[in-house]
């Protein structure tokens, strides 16, 4: 790397260390990305300095900057420039009114700041994301080199949803911040408070670094030299992710866009900052700043430790290669030396040299297979053993059929996502009457003007802008009574986890209850509703099963949580392996609740006896689903649909037995539930 390269890569280092005190990675990742022409996505709370950070890179580099703080009512135009209407006469006196755009924002600028981008509407940011990713709008090719978005955490605090994940994979590099107090960091705390006292930051202060210079740097990044050990143990850090730590499309987000292509270049930036023309597996950190929302947080927080495991078993692998190879060397100098008639002898005996070849690859085989084996024990020995029969993530293979459970459940998530309302931050997607002269900015442009030019009562037409309903809640009720206990617990456990992972991809709020004769509610930092899937997962993986069983209390926990936040899509799942033996067994109050919420309870029953009749109930009045859980002959779990079951007559006529706690008296005293 040439020394101007290096200086002008250091100068912007310093420059963002002059106004911002700590957030290191943050700073690494914003000067990967303009070496790698690359986008970036900072996630964290407000005040931890993501905005002046992505100020300070891209004022400090002598580039074409944009800055959009962008809202609900952000429109595509004010992202991308101005409308132009342009009046022209046609032969025969007519006329016609043509519409242009005057390229402006992020068609101009080379580094762009879009500010709070999670509250962008659809409308603007699915255009503006393809616009990042190609950078090309129609048949215009634009400068950008690099874009820098900011986002508040999106959970329920913040009024914010999160990026669907077609939209997150736009940005290659991925980061977290949090600000000095949060990460108890008093020493860079008083750093801020002496750096800030008195005086404001100036952004204007500091010297450019030219542009050409970071030109040269993308095209020197291109040409460093990704070697074959670095590919391989990038390699086999992807296939541990995928075959040993369980990601899948469910749960993580590994594109081939980002995986296959992007990261090779990101390794390749991470040399060019370390000042080195070839990269070297250290290289390979540089996913922390990739894989942040990538991958299950449980992974992610160890991921140094995973890639420091790859490396050192390419690195191993690297020196008995070596040493093979110096034997192998070695062996045929001394055959030379050893051998009289030269050229002759390995006329008659041409196989010598291949079987040593042969011997040296079996060799290497089999000590790669003792690396396996003693691999696979020191995981073994590794992982914990407590006794307790803790669920780990390759339980949901205890569990068959499973499918079935969650494609009916996902279908009716998508369905009500599909739905949609009139929202004012929504995508246009028809035309109404212009209501008031507040909706005069997000007229056709057109219409307007020929309705200026001859003003008459018929408003001009404005678009009418509708929001999908995105996100929604699901709440995960599980019974711990007494009679879940042992294979019961881990066959539910394994049936929570999956549900989770669906869940997970849809990036809905979920919330936890467990119940047995009393309703315990899982709480993540004060908040019921939760994207914590990780912890959820751990959760559902350990619990204690005692007492009896009743459904009101849980039922009425759910209700109430979901009554909070209002909106739709509202989904309670209720996996039980027994009737209620405690409360109203029929669940009066309740049931109106749910009907009235419009929430849909899909019930799970487990076990070999006769589900009780109540669990048909409430997903027939809820509309939602039913499923049958039974042992199979293998000691897996097999799921199927429960079929509907007709309305219960009265007692004495032909029908399903209601058997309410207290037996046949109790039952001569209650009506059937299905008229309740």
């Amino acid at each position: 790397m040439s020394s101007r390269i290096n200086a002008a890569l250091f100068a912007m280092r310093e420059r963002m260390d002059a106004f911002i005190v700590g957030q290191e990675p943050v700073k690494e990742a914003l000067l990967l990305a303009l070496i790698a022409r690359e986008h970036v996505y900072l996630e964290g709370e407000p005040g931890c300095a993501k905005t002046l950070l992505a100020e300070v890179a891209g004022n400090t580099a002598h580039l074409r900057f944009y800055f959009s703080q962008l809202h609900r009512d952000t429109r595509l135009t004010d992202l991308i420039g101005a409308v132009v209407l342009r009046r022209e006469q046609l032969p025969g006196g007519a006329e016609v009114i043509r519409q242009t755009l005057q390229p402006g924002g992020v068609l101009d600028a080379e580094i762009v700041l879009l500010d709070d981008i999670s509250r962008a509407p659809g409308e603007a940011l699915n255009v503006l994301l393809r616009v990042l990713n190609e950078r090309k709008y129609q048949s215009l090719s634009i400068p950008l080199m690099t874009a820098i978005a900011t986002s508040n955490p999106t959970d329920s605090d913040y009024y914010n949803e999160p990026l669907d994940p077609a939209n997150l994979d736009r940005f290659t590099l991925q980061l977290r911040a949090s600000g000095a107090v949060n990460r108890r960091e008093w020493k860079q705390a008083r750093q801020i408070m002496d750096r800030y006292e008195g005086f404001p930051a100036e952004l204007s202060a500091g010297n450019e670094v030219p542009a050409e210079l970071l030109h040269e740097a993308f095209e020197a990044h291109r040409r460093v030299v990704l070697p074959p050990a670095v590919s391989e143990a990038y390699r086999r850090f992807l296939d541990n992710l995928v075959n040993k730590h369980g990601c899948t499309p469910e749960n993580s987000l590994l594109t081939d866009r980002t995986m296959l292509v992007k990261v090779p270049r990101m390794i390749k930036a991470m040399a060019l900052l370390r000042g080195r023309d070839r990269a070297t597996l250290e290289d390979l950190h540089v996913l922390k700043y990739i894989l942040t929302f990538r991958v299950p947080e449980h992974l992610y927080e160890n991921l140094e430790q995973l890639l420091d495991q790859v490396i050192e078993e390419v690195e191993q692998d690297e020196e008995l290669m070596s040493q093979d190879s110096e034997e192998q060397q070695q062996a045929v100098r001394g055959d030379e030396e050893s051998d009289p008639e030269g050229e002759d002898a390995q006329q008659q005996d041409g196989g010598g040299d291949q079987d040593l070849v042969d011997q040296l690859l079996e060799a290497m085989q089999a000590n790669g297979d003792e690396s396996e084996k003693r691999k696979a024990m020191q995981q073994q020995a590794a992982s914990p053993d407590d006794g307790q029969g803790q669920v780990t993530r390759s339980a949901p293979q205890q569990v068959e059929n499973l499918d079935v459970l969650l494609d009916k459940i996902r279908g009716r998530l998508e369905r009500n996502q599909a739905d949609s309302e009139s929202h004012p931050g929504g995508s246009p997607r028809t035309y109404r009457h212009m209501r008031s002269f507040d909706e005069f900015t997000d007229t056709d442009p057109a219409e307007t003007a020929i309705w200026m030019s001859r003003i008459n009562p018929n408003l001009p037409r404005a678009f009418h802008r509708k929001k999908k309903n995105i996100g929604g809640k699901v709440v995960i009720v599980r019974d711990v009574s007494q009679s879940m206990e042992g294979r019961y617990a881990r066959w539910t456990s394994s049936v929570v986890t999956r549900i989770v992972d669906m869940v997970r991809k849809k990036r809905m709020r979920i919330g936890y209850i467990e119940f047995n004769h009393v309703s315990r509610k899982y709480t993540h930092d004060g908040h019921f509703f939760t994207r914590d899937y990780d912890r959820l997962v751990e959760k559902a993986g350990n619990v204690s099963c005692s007492g009896v069983t009743n459904y009101q209390y849980p039922l009425r926990d759910a209700l109430a949580e979901l009554r909070k936040g209002g909106g739709p899509n509202k989904h309670i799942l209720f996996l039980t392996d027994g009737e209620p033996t405690q409360g109203d067994w029929l669940v009066r109050e309740e049931r109106k609740q749910a009907k009235a919420q419009g929430v849909a309870i899909h019930t799970l029953f487990i076990g070999t006896t006769e589900c009780p009749e109540i669990l048909d109930i409430l997903s027939h009045e809820s509309d939602g689903s039913q499923f049958l859980a039974t042992p199979d002959e293998r000691g897996g779990l097999l799921i199927a649909e429960r079929p509907p079951r007709a309305p219960q007559p009265p007692p004495g006529q032909h029908g399903f037995p209601v058997s309410p706690p207290g037996g046949a008296a109790a039952m001569r005293n209650k009506q059937s539930p299905w008229k309740s």
